[in-house]
């Protein structure tokens, strides 16, 4: 599961500091990340962090539903790895996996006016709809599989 300079693998409970702190650096694109939602998404199996020499430098948080969609729930990139691989290097690796358990498609909701929006097209995703958020319009993303 690796990319470039950065290695994916599954998340452990000793990341969970870590990408804990990454989230919380990320409030205003994630939203307030709760640390139990994270522990419980390391125990199951479908938390992927990205690293490189440095250490922890993103995650992506997702769950494979039973009618063969996975959604997306988070992903993080440290400030100073963005645009160099890591974000692609973990889309790569959750589609990959995804793709080896029967999953149809890749599903997530971006809030309007991040710059998020650009790099879901840059890694093959397609904007099928929006919808009306809370504070802001989400868009809804999607990556099929043939």
């Amino acid at each position: 599961m690796s990319t470039s300079a950065y290695s994916v693998r599954k998340a452990t409970p000793v990341d969970l500091d870590g990408i804990k702190a990454l989230a919380d650096a990320h409030k205003h694109e994630l939203g307030f990340v709760l640390r139990p939602a994270l522990a419980r998404s390391i125990a199951r199996g479908m938390l992927l962090v990205a690293e490189n020499r440095s250490g922890l430098v993103g995650f992506v948080e997702y769950y494979h539903r039973r009618d063969g969609q996975t959604t997306l729930y988070h992903i993080a990139v440290v400030v100073d790895h963005r645009r160099e691989g890591a974000g692609r290097a973990l889309i790569d690796a959750l589609c990959d996996e995804a793709r080896c358990m029967g999953q149809r498609k890749i599903r997530l909701k971006c809030p309007e006016g991040l710059s998020a929006q650009s790099f879901y097209a840059q890694v093959g995703f397609r904007l099928v709809e929006w919808e009306r958020g809370r504070r802001r319009a989400l868009a809804i993303w999607e990556r099929w599989f043939d």
